[in-house]
């Protein structure tokens, strides 16, 4: 009889409903065993699911009755064994740390130490004074700084703003958690909140006097397999944009509190920007849709329809300054229809969140209509989990470029629900979806780099490709049915069902770059969840 064992790698908290993926044709039975050969726990593994997006008959297992903490593995009564994993109170911390440190990792324009980032140090890359793309009169100024953006070097305001909306949401609902972030760089306030700020000192360098925001600050074109410091190439800002300009005044809007107590002048600069960026947006056109100018080659983050970034923009503004015609912005377009949406191109639930918590007066009719909205999501994703042999939320038409992602939002849904109604069930539903990115899946991979027995080794990230070693913390984007690559193409075959369809290769950027905006969902869903 065939087995294999799925479960999340790095393992659970004491009080987590705990689940195993058992790929078998029958019924199994199956013990917990705790390192050193103590058996703690038997059970049976009978609830049986026809695994559409892997095409596999999985049955489930239940050992959530063990609650003691320590190092456990999983066996079958035909000696198939799981990989290890620890039941802890603190088992995320370490996670949390190293998925958290990518930032700083990540950034551009300084000196990394060795003290500081290990193999991962480098000195200052990227501080040439940039230009305007196609502008050869334009003056240069300085765009130094921020987090470089993925695999690439690029940094790009749209995924920028997720980023730091994520992070600082994640650290507004459970502060103790990430205050055990540590990165001591003689800051003046938690070093969570200071590696944040280095992202948003840079987006301030990105307004122009107007208000309006340039999309992006990047070379021409992608570099090879080189650290940072090596990109020479000139730097260009690109055209302006609209989602870039709504993005960066809700996130500034947005971010402007967690500093007031910390840097009450950087708080104001915050909520100037925001101001100037919003009264901007009348002057563009929120149905065009950024693209590339000729000849400049890098990540475009075009988004075809602008309303979802007014949607949030103007909610953010409203919950910071009361101001009425934000306000009624914000009910024109909620009224007509209620958004969604956790990723860069749509923003739609982070103003539903920012309405929600407004202290200024709201429309409670409109309040209902949204929770309301935001629940019927939430059952649906509950739905198609509990059809999924490892209860993931990701419908095989999910799996797309960046599926983990969708696996990070969808759980950040669930936990919406969760806060609204105090159902738990909508949490153990989202906490399946980190169980699932650590190691419960059909590639028995933990998709965060350095976490778990069989972790993400070989992702399409230049600092990684050039040392030979994958920087830790890092989430992979995770399988994509497209076979978008080459080693994608050249590995998987054409009928390899939509879950599977993953290569921990360097070159497969379909399926196995990072972001800071895939870390940033993944940190969101692991602080709400602890």
């Amino acid at each position: 009889m065939y087995q294999t064992i799925f479960v999340n790698q790095c393992g659970y908290l004491p009080h987590m409903t705990k689940h195993c993926t058992i790929v078998s044709d029958a019924p199994v039975s199956f013990r917990l065993v705790k390192a050193g050969g103590l058996r703690v726990f038997k059970g049976l593994a009978h609830k049986r699911i026809e695994n559409e997006a892997s095409k596999e008959t999985v049955y489930i297992g239940d050992f959530s009755a063990v609650t003691e903490p320590g190092l456990y593995y999983i066996e079958t009564d035909t000696g198939i064994e799981s990989d290890f994993f620890t039941i802890a109170p603190d088992v995320y911390d370490a996670v949390m740390q190293k998925a958290m440190k990518f930032f700083y990792l990540q950034r551009c324009g300084c000196e990394l130490s060795k003290e500081q980032a290990g193999l991962f140090s480098h000195p200052a890359c990227h501080t040439k004074l940039a230009t305007i793309f196609s502008d050869a009169q334009s003056a240069p100024f300085d765009v130094s700084g921020g987090w470089h953006d993925a695999g690439d070097y690029g940094r790009y305001i749209v995924p920028a703003a997720m980023a730091v909306a994520q992070l600082l949401l994640a650290y507004e609902e459970n502060p103790d958690f990430f205050s055990k972030y540590q990165n001591p760089l003689g800051n003046t306030m938690p070093d969570f909140l200071y590696e944040v700020k280095y992202e948003l000192d840079w987006m301030l360098k990105l307004q122009r006097t107007d208000g309006t925001v340039y999309h992006k600050a990047s070379p021409a074109s992608f570099c090879g397999l080189i650290m940072p410091q090596d990109e020479k190439e000139d730097i260009f800002v690109s055209p302006i944009s609209y989602a870039a300009t709504a993005d960066f005044a809700a996130v500034l809007a947005l971010s402007a509190r967690f500093y007031e107590s910390y840097d009450a002048d950087f708080s104001a600069r915050l909520k100037d920007a925001a101001k100037r960026a919003y009264a901007s947006l009348s002057s563009l056109d929120s149905s065009l849709m950024y693209q590339n100018p000729e000849g400049l080659s890098t990540g475009g983050y075009g988004d075809p329809d602008g309303e979802d970034e007014l949607y949030w923009a103007a909610a953010e503004l409203y919950k910071a300054f009361g101001d009425v015609r934000y306000k009624e912005d914000f009910e024109a377009l909620a009224s007509k229809k209620v958004l969604h949406g956790y990723g860069w191109m749509n923003v739609g639930s982070f103003g539903n969140l920012a309405y929600l918590s407004c202290t200024y007066p709201v429309d409670e009719t409109l309040v209902s209509k949204i929770k309301e909205s935001m629940l019927a999501l939430a059952e649906k994703k509950l739905a198609i989990l509990e059809a999924d042999g490892y209860e993931t939320a990701l419908r095989p038409k999910d799996y797309i470029w960046g599926s983990n992602l969708s696996a990070c939002n969808f759980g950040l849904h669930l936990l919406d629900a969760k806060n609204l109604t105090g159902d738990e069930k909508f949490q153990t539903a989202a906490a399946q979806q980190l169980h699932y990115l650590l190691g419960r899946n059909p590639m028995g991979i933990s998709y965060v780099s350095g976490i778990g027995t069989r972790s993400m080794s070989h992702p399409h990230h230049r600092p990684s490709a050039f040392l030979g070693t994958a920087m830790p913390g890092m989430l992979s984007g995770g399988p994509c049915f497209w076979r978008a690559d080459a080693p994608a193409k050249a590995v998987l075959r054409e009928d390899t069902p939509p879950a599977k369809c993953y290569v921990d290769m360097l070159g497969s950027y379909s399926t196995n770059e990072v972001t800071i905006y895939w870390n940033s969902a993944f940190l969101m869903l692991l602080g709400r969840l602890c």
